[in-house]
């Protein structure tokens, strides 16, 4: 206990001794009060006290008492009132002496807060083991007490319940700020982030990225990739709901062969079902054509191409461009987009990858500043998509600034789990973890058998969904409570 408690302790003791002894003129005698007795006084007359108390307070409060003399005749009624959840400490009287206590207490406001004064009587409470405790001793003037002064007697086990009970509050006091602080540390440490990389996102970015992020471990989003040349852009989807009878949450585009007024009018259609959509690009490296160019164009000089103020540079900005112009347009209408730009990069096959892990991250970037403080586009969640080779996944991650979701693509069948573990020791514990392409669905069961939390699927269009996935399964699927299917959707927007 520091000296500033002890001594306060000793002031305190010492103002109540002299505040009531001021005035005394008789006093009866008066038996030692057991040590879990309380003190109490009360007179029928403000100009009346009779009291006989000794200030005998040690500056070591726990062996502090007070003696009485045999000879003297006051009669006893006596109680301690002590608060547990106070630090006051309350003299109150309406005497003369009520200066000379003022005057004690100021000099230690600073350690002990004063109380107005109260002439109602004072409670008695039980000190608590944990409490700062409150030694009040008021005067009751209206109280019907026998003429003559009640005499206060204040003991050593008052007095030793005081200094231990403040002792004890000091040290919880001081622990807890400590214990509380690792507390939260440890909950933020597990929870998945919900600020997109843009801190300038819209509003219905940041409502759809919290639900993907509040689903993230939870359940799986069920998605699906379209195709336009069946006959119907609605191919997938009709069959899906024939066999099902749901409809998958998430709807995948692609602006291939410069499809932007095609693509953006079904993303509104399906957005204004509640859905949500996701976009990739097919294209070759001048941004123009499909999946043939993808595969058989390639940049010749990746650094002209990269750096800014080169003819390169304008030119291939120039096509980049044209994918923003679209989004724009869904940025007008309030639409967020799953935006999937550059996918399975890491497997060599798509011109975006083969100028290797640096370059691909400077593509990446470039595009991401491009579309992000040049065109503004705040209605954009950037999804980077590895393949499924698993190799060296960490030098071609840009990094938790350009990127919101992570995931993988594998067309072999089940829940994929080493994948998805390569995917969150690449991307971190608070970046949601999604299964952007496969081809035979992975069932509620196998994800769960094999702790492979993807936030959603999402099934490759034509043969993959009508061939790969066998019927029964595929309605037991759509139906599990696990898989959050498009009329589950929260109003996300």
């Amino acid at each position: 206990m520091s000296e500033k408690i002890k001594k306060l302790t000793a002031i305190i003791l010492s103002v109540v001794v002299t505040a009531l002894s001021c005035g005394c003129s008789t006093a009866a005698p008066t038996d030692h009060i057991p040590e879990d007795s309380v003190i109490s006084s009360g007179t029928t007359d403000d100009t009346e006290k009779e009291s006989s108390v000794s200030d005998s307070a040690p500056q070591n409060s726990e062996t502090a008492s007070d003696t009485v003399s045999d000879e003297e005749d006051t009669e006893k009624t006596t109680s301690a009132a002590a608060d547990a959840s106070e630090t006051t400490v309350k003299i109150e009287t309406n005497t003369s002496a009520a200066e000379t206590v003022s005057e004690s207490v100021t000099t230690a406001e600073e350690r002990v807060p004063t109380a107005e004064t109260n002439n109602s009587p004072a409670e008695t409470t039980p000190p608590k083991e944990t409490s700062v405790t409150t030694a009040a001793v008021s005067e009751n003037t209206t109280a019907t007490q026998p003429t003559h002064t009640a005499a206060v007697t204040t003991t050593t086990a008052a007095v030793t319940t005081i200094t231990a009970a403040i002792t004890t509050a000091a040290t919880t006091t001081s622990a807890a700020p400590a214990e509380t602080s690792q507390t939260v540390t440890e909950v933020e440490t597990n929870i998945p982030a919900s600020s997109l990389s843009n801190p300038n996102a819209s509003e219905a970015a940041k409502k759809l990225y919290q639900y993907i992020s509040d689903t993230y471990g939870k359940a799986i989003i069920s998605g699906q990739q379209e195709s336009t040349w069946m006959g119907s852009d609605q191919y997938e989807f009709d069959y899906i709901f024939g066999k099902t009878g749901k409809y998958p949450a998430i709807r995948g585009l692609d602006y291939m062969n410069d499809d932007f007024k095609g693509v953006n009018k079904r993303a509104k259609e399906w957005y204004d079902k509640g859905g949500i959509v996701t976009i990739c690009w097919h294209c070759g490296c001048d941004f123009s054509g499909s999946w043939s160019e993808c595969m058989e164009t390639e940049l010749s000089d990746w650094n002209a191409v990269l750096t800014e103020g080169t003819k390169e540079y304008d030119a291939f900005i120039a096509g980049m461009d044209k994918a923003a112009k679209a989004l724009k347009e869904l940025k007008e209408q309030n639409i967020p987009v799953l935006w999937r730009p550059f996918h399975e990069f890491d497997g060599g096959w798509f011109w975006w990858g083969k100028g290797g892990a640096e370059n691909f991250k400077k593509l990446w970037k470039v595009m991401y500043d491009r579309y992000t403080n040049y065109w503004g586009l705040d209605n954009l969640i950037w999804v980077c998509g590895f393949s499924g080779n698993g190799a060296d996944y960490d030098k071609w991650y840009p990094g938790d600034s350009y990127v919101d979701i992570a995931g993988a693509d594998s067309y072999t069948d089940g829940a994929n789990a080493n994948l998805y573990n390569l995917v969150k020791n690449t991307a971190g514990e608070n970046i949601p973890i999604c299964f952007h392409e496969c081809g035979r669905i992975p069932t509620a069961e196998q994800l769960k058998t094999g702790k492979a939390n993807w936030v959603w699927f999402m099934t490759w269009h034509t043969e993959f969904i009508t061939d790969k996935n066998d019927v029964g399964d595929l309605k037991n699927i759509f139906n599990d409570p696990y898989v959050i299917t498009l009329d589950e959707l929260p109003d996300l927007y």
